[in-house]
Formats: structure tokens, C-alpha cells, sequence
């Protein structure tokens, strides 16, 4: 096109009330082969267009356009777009958006990627995530940068905007799972009568897996049970097979599924089956996506028994090298996978080696070692922690002080790796000696692997399951509920039940029982069936059991006065305090140098805390109903009654009211405490044995009676304000 027609219709284009920003990028790639200046003019003045109509969504398209042609667009660099991007965006959720992809240091592609999944996060659009699998948007939280996705396995699961943007992907229609939702029938049929082909859409939907991936998800979906896995996959590879031999009756041309000889390598898709000789090398020589270069690389190896064939070592080391350099400061879990990479193939320098570790090693307003390890797999994580370890032994203080904020993955890796390093066994012995604040993970992983690690002299069985429970009776979210769930299942199973409370003594197992009796976090069905396999394990806890019947049927009532006292503390909470460290945190952040900002590093570990007081306070709150404990029977002991206990002691008399309700003065106890379940369902003149120091001590209730007249005043006495607790 001649440049006078070439100008014509650019200028046509920007003149529209809405310019059609695909159409001009069109024409401009078009001409930049015969006319560069007058493209670059075309492309600056649509980029001008853009901002001044507020178009984040063309501004996004032209940050694409010149990541595929920067080299020819002279004069125009990556500054010049970022600036496009942030001046684009009018509404507050687009500046939101804009502020969580790292616009200052993300390269051109990472913009175009994270901001595309952005923006399409609307209510009702499907997503899928590598670690949370497939998902649909309930909402976007603009106050705390959020977005609320049920997942399959989670629903409400919160996930920050910068997350979302780098882990997210959009749900297509052709997608397993859109599809999979609109006409499940059409699935099941793809997996009774064509497996290779369902094979093939996950793999389109989700990308390269090992085998066993692969299988876990499909069982995930509900697809593909575990038990009948075996006889789905014959069938599947046996079709694959017969599809490379030409002996498969559907001749239509499709992807070639590439399984790996090792199971722990990616199945993969490729357009036709590769040699990966010279043709190969050539192609892979102009690859520029980041993901298709590691993969090929792996691939290519895995054809070639894990040699460098003579002559690749040098395209093999530019494009890894050019793939690091995409993955710095957007993601690490691949910039750790290269790296590893590079040095396993002999391709890197020991100071490249080190400049590589010391950024995995960056703390700033990210912590680099957290984004790398939670996005890669065991054996990944084992590769990276040994990397790490032989470029920069120093790196194990940096490792150990991450220990607790591992997921479950990344901690059991990390821990293999150092099994025979002393200072890591003490550091884990002294994380779980911790009893005020277990750590999930780490509790988990303990529970699993005690026998392996006797060396490290980790806390006892009783201490173990003692922390265990105290994490069930919280409430978790993200890796802290997946924990939750799996030391709640240790609880669920006979096989793992039975074992522990052989190893336990007889006064460590009534401690135990009672403890779960007494708990409030497990559903009643499970609840009972543990304390069941418990007695028939060892019948002399049969006189431990309770009757709390009462707390069956009203299992979470309180007092009005102690419901109002704790609603107007969490409001406190909620509306004051959270609030206010939100300013502090923005205060704070202004002052410069996050990793030396002492106030900024105050106020993120105070935010912490105050969530996780959130979190626990809406757990008790949710199912609480108010009672006023009037016309209760006093035949027996039960919430809204004052119970006398006769003990060598001398006599005490207790009053048992609901969960939140506590007096020392008054002797009033909550009905969920250890002295109040020893109590409720037992008549006058019962024995009972009563929870002291060490032990228990043996009573006599000598009488049961209705609430006194100071009882009633103090339930009367319904606050107005939040009074802060000494």
C-alpha cells in the first residue's frame, strides 16, 4: 500500500468515535515491512488515540503489537508502553488492575498476558489455575484487590489480583470443563468410546503433565476414578498407538500425544511427531515463547536419553538464556526451572550460576524464593533447594526461615533434600515445639514422616497430635485448610488410628479422647466414630464417654450480653483496626526501601495478625445462636444450670452457660470447657472425674439449681460499646 492511501486510512481510523484498535494494528504490521517511519508515526499517534479515549483494552493490543515488533519500531521502547498502559486506565477497577501486574518491572508479554486475564474476570466467566484447577468468578473485591472464585474444591476461595494475573487462564469454550458443565453426557461418551481423545483435551485445556498429574485430575473432575484409571489408560495408550501406526479406522489429522519414557516427564501435544534433528534445531533456534522452549528442551532430551546432542550446546544455551531473561521479575517458578536447567547441562558459568541464586534469594516487596517454590513440583523443588545449596551454601539460613511458609509440597521437597543436615533437624524440632502457634505444614509433614527423621529427635506422638487438633479447631484458609483437612482424614482412618493409640500410654489416650470430645470442629457422625474406634481400641475410655446430648441438638448457643460483647469486637476489628493498618501499610510503604523499612515490615506482620484474628473470630461467630436459658430441667447438669461439686478440696459451685459466656468471678463457665463437659448429662451424687494441673481429681456433684439472681444481672447486663479486653 502506498503511504498517501496507508495515511488515509490510519487517519480514518483515529477519527472514529471509537477506533477499531485490531484494524490499525492490522494495517500497520501490513505496511511496517515497506514503510517503518510511517508505521511507527501510525502506531505513535494510535497510541495517542488510546489514552485520550481511555481504551485500556486497545492499550493492552498495542503493547502486543510491539512485543512482536519492537526490533522495527524504532524510537519507541517499553517505557513509552508501560506509560500507555497506566494513562489508559480510567475506572478504579482497571487502575486496581493495572497496579497488580508489576507494571514498572513486568516485560512487554507479561503485561499483554496478565492484563488480558484481568480484564476478562468478569462474573459467571470460567478460570483455570495450574494449582486450584478449574473455577468460575463470583465477584471482584476492589477494596482489598481480590477476586472471588469458586473452584472445584474451594468454593469462595479469595485470590489476590497479582496472583490471578500470572496463574490464571480464561476458560475458552472449548475447554474440558466449559464443555464438561454445558454437556456432561458428551464427555462421558468422549471417555467410554474415545480415551485418547479425552486425553487430548486435557491436554489442550491444561497443558503439558506427567501421567500421574493427569490422572489425579481427571479423578479431581470425577472423570476418571483412581480405581478405574488402569483400564482407561491401556485403552488410551493403546489408541495413541495405534494412531502413530496408521492402524487407527479415524484418519482425520490430529495433535500427536507425546508420552515420555519416564513417568515424571510431561505428556505433551505436538502438530506431528518430532526427530528433534537439524529441522528441529533450526525451528527451536527462532522459538521465543518461554514455555515451548523449557518444554522442547525437556523433550529433546528425553528422545535423546538426556544428552546434549554434539552441535546444540550453543542454540540450547541462547534460547534457555533468552527464556530466563523473560521469566526474571514474572515468574520464578520457571526462572528457577531454567536456571537448574542451564547449570545441569553444563551451560552456565558459576557466576551466572550465583547471579541466578541471589535472585531466587531476593527479598523486596516480594519474596522470590516463595513465588518460585510454591508454583513447582517435588522433584522441581528437590532440584532447586540442591541448585541453591551448591552455588551459594549460605542460602540454607534464607531456606530454614522460609520453612513455615512452605506449602505442603514445598516443605516435604526442602526437608528430603537436607534429611542428613543436623541444623535443619533443629530447626524443625524447634518450629514444632512451638505450641501456641503450630504450623500446619509442618505438623502434617511430621505426623507422615516421624520414623524416617528419628535422627532429628522431633517432638513426641502425644505433643504431635496434641498440635494437630489444635489446628483442626481453627479456622484455615488456602494451604492452612488443605492441612486442616488432611490431619482431620489421619483422624478418619482406622489404619492410621489404631496404630497411634497403641504408641500412646493409657493417660495420653484419655487426654486425647477427652479433647475430642470436647471439641466443637468435628461434624457429630465423625466425632462419635473416633471416639468408638477409640473405646473398642481401649474399653477403659468407655467411662470417659459424655452425654451431651443437649450439645448435640443446640451445638453452638451463647448469651445474648457475651454475643453483642463479641460482635462489637470483631466490628471493631473489621471496621477500625483492619482499616487503619491499611493506611499504616500505605504510609509506611511511602517512606522507600521496603527491604530497610522497619515500619512498613511492622505494619505487614501486624496485618497478619489481624486477619488471622478475622478469620478465627467469623469462625465462632457464624453458627452461634442467643439463648436466654430459661425453663431448663434441673435433673441433670446442662447449660443454665449451677452445678456444686464436693472434692477433697472443700465444695465449689460452677454455673454452666453457652460458648462465648465466662465469668471467674462469678465461677461461670462456657459450656465447651474441659470442667463443663465433664459436668453436662450427669445427676446429683454422680462421680466425676474433674480435669486438674496433671491429670484429673475425682468429685461428687452434691447439687443442681437454677441460675442465682447475680447470674441473671450479669446476662442482663447488655453492652453498648466495644470495651477492649485487658
Amino acid at each position: 500500500m502506498d503511504k498517501v492511501a496507508f495515511g488515509i486510512q490510519i487517519q480514518d481510523i483515529l477519527e472514529q468515535e471509537k477506533p477499531d484498535c485490531k484494524t490499525a494494528l492490522a494495517l500497520i504490521g501490513e505496511q511496517l515491512a515497506h514503510d517503518v517511519k510511517a508505521s511507527t508515526r501510525a502506531f505513535i499517534a494510535l497510541t495517542e488515540t488510546v489514552v485520550k479515549g481511555k481504551d485500556l483494552a486497545g492499550a493492552v493490543a498495542c503493547v502486543a503489537f510491539y512485543a512482536a515488533h519492537s526490533k522495527e519500531l524504532s524510537g519507541v521502547d517499553l517505557a513509552q508502553m508501560r506509560e500507555v498502559i497506566r494513562r489508559s486506565a480510567s475506572t478504579t477497577e482497571e487502575k486496581l488492575f493495572v497496579d497488580s501486574i508489576g507494571l514498572n518491572t513486568a516485560i512487554a508479554t507479561a503485561i499483554v498476558n496478565r492484563l488480558s486475564v484481568l480484564l476478562a474476570l468478569k462474573p459467571g466467566v470460567y478460570v483455570s489455575s495450574q494449582s486450584w484447577g478449574f473455577g468460575q468468578v463470583q465477584s471482584i473485591d476492589s477494596f482489598y484487590g481480590k477476586v472471588i472464585i469458586d473452584f472445584e474444591g474451594k468454593k469462595d476461595h479469595a485470590m489476590s489480583l497479582s496472583v490471578a494475573g500470572q496463574n490464571l487462564s480464561i476458560a475458552d469454550d472449548g475447554h474440558l470443563m466449559t464443555r464438561y458443565l454445558r454437556n456432561k453426557q458428551e464427555i462421558l461418551d468422549l471417555r467410554d468410546k474415545h480415551p485418547a481423545d479425552l486425553v487430548r483435551l486435557m491436554l489442550t485445556s491444561y497443558g503439558a503433565m506427567p501421567v500421574q498429574r493427569l490422572a489425579d485430575r481427571l479423578a479431581e473432575i470425577g472423570l476418571v476414578p483412581a480405581t478405574e484409571w488402569k483400564h482407561f489408560w491401556e485403552a488410551a495408550r493403546r489408541s495413541l498407538k495405534n494412531e502413530k501406526t496408521g492402524a487407527a479406522e479415524n484418519t482425520t489429522k490430529k495433535p500427536v500425544v507425546d508420552i515420555p519414557a519416564k513417568r515424571n516427564e510431561p505428556i505433551r501435544l505436538l502438530e506431528e511427531e518430532e526427530d528433534f534433528g537439524e529441522k528441529w534445531l533450526k525451528r527451536f533456534a527462532r522459538e521465543r515463547d518461554v514455555k515451548t522452549i523449557y518444554d522442547g528442551v525437556l523433550a529433546m532430551l528425553s528422545a535423546k536419553q538426556g544428552k546434549l546432542p554434539d552441535g546444540y550446546g550453543e542454540t540450547i544455551a541462547n534460547r534457555l538464556n533468552f527464556a530466563l531473561k523473560g521469566t526474571d521479575k514474572t515468574d520464578y517458578a520457571r526462572y528457577a526451572q531454567i536456571a537448574v536447567l542451564l547449570r545441569k547441562l553444563e551451560l552456565s558459568t558459576p557466576e551466572e550460576q550465583m547471579r541466578q541464586a541471589d535472585t531466587l534469594l531476593e527479598q523486596d516487596e516480594q519474596d522470590n524464593l516463595l513465588l518460585a517454590v510454591h508454583g513447582l513440583s517435588t522433584r522441581d523443588v528437590t532440584a532447586l533447594i540442591a541448585f541453591l545449596l551448591a552455588v551459594k551454601p549460605e542460602s540454607k539460613s534464607i531456606i530454614l526461615d522460609h520453612l513455615t511458609q512452605f506449602n505442603g509440597v514445598a516443605l516435604s521437597a526442602t526437608l528430603g533434600a537436607l534429611t542428613a543436615d543436623a541444623e535443619t533437624g533443629a530447626a524443625v524440632t524447634a518450629l514444632l515445639a512451638r505450641r501456641a502457634n503450630p504450623v500446619p505444614t509442618l505438623v502434617v509433614w511430621a505426623l507422615r514422616n516421624r520414623a524416617a527423621y528419628q535422627e532429628w529427635r522431633l517432638p513426641s506422638l502425644n505433643a504431635l497430635i496434641t498440635q494437630a487438633i489444635h489446628i483442626i479447631e481453627q479456622r484455615l484458609t488456602g494451604e492452612g485448610l488443605k492441612m486442616r483437612n488432611t490431619l482431620q482424614g489421619f483422624f478418619d482412618n482406622p489404619k492410621w488410628l489404631e496404630p497411634t493409640c497403641n504408641e500412646l500410654s493409657a493417660f495420653e489416650r484419655q487426654v486425647i479422647f477427652e479433647r475430642i470430645q470436647a471439641s466443637p470442629s468435628w461434624d457429630t457422625a465423625s466425632q462419635r466414630n473416633i471416639l468408638v474406634r477409640m473405646v473398642r481400641f481401649d474399653p477403659t475410655l468407655g467411662k470417659l464417654r459424655r452425654a451431651i446430648k443437649a450439645l448435640e441438638e443446640h451445638p453452638h448457643l451463647t448469651s445474648l450480653r457475651s454475643l453483642t460483647a463479641y460482635q462489637l469486637a470483631y466490628d471493631h476489628l473489621v471496621k477500625v483496626e483492619i482499616p487503619k493498618n491499611v493506611k499504616d501499610i500505605a504510609t509506611a510503604r511511602s517512606f522507600g526501601d521496603l527491604r530497610e523499612n522497619s515500619e512498613y515490615q511492622y505494619a505487614k506482620d501486624k496485618q497478619r495478625v489481624l486477619l488471622s484474628q478475622q478469620t478465627e473470630m467469623d469462625r465462632i461467630l457464624r453458627p452461634l445462636k442467643v439463648t436466654d436459658f430459661a425453663n431448663v430441667s434441673c435433673e441433670t447438669a446442662a447449660m443454665g444450670t449451677r452445678v456444686t461439686i464436693s472434692t477433697a478440696a472443700g465444695k465449689t459451685t460452677y454455673t454452666i452457660l453457652g460458648e462465648l459466656d465466662r465469668d471467674e468471678k462469678l465461677n461461670i463457665i462456657s459450656c465447651r470447657s474441659r470442667l463443663a463437659t465433664a459436668l453436662l448429662g450427669k445427676k446429683v451424687n454422680a462421680s466425676v472425674e474433674l480435669p486438674a494441673e496433671k491429670g484429673t481429681i475425682t468429685g461428687t456433684i452434691t447439687a443442681i439449681e437454677p441460675l442465682d439472681d447475680a447470674v441473671k444481672a450479669w446476662l442482663a447486663d447488655i453492652p453498648t460499646q466495644y470495651v477492649p479486653t485487658v
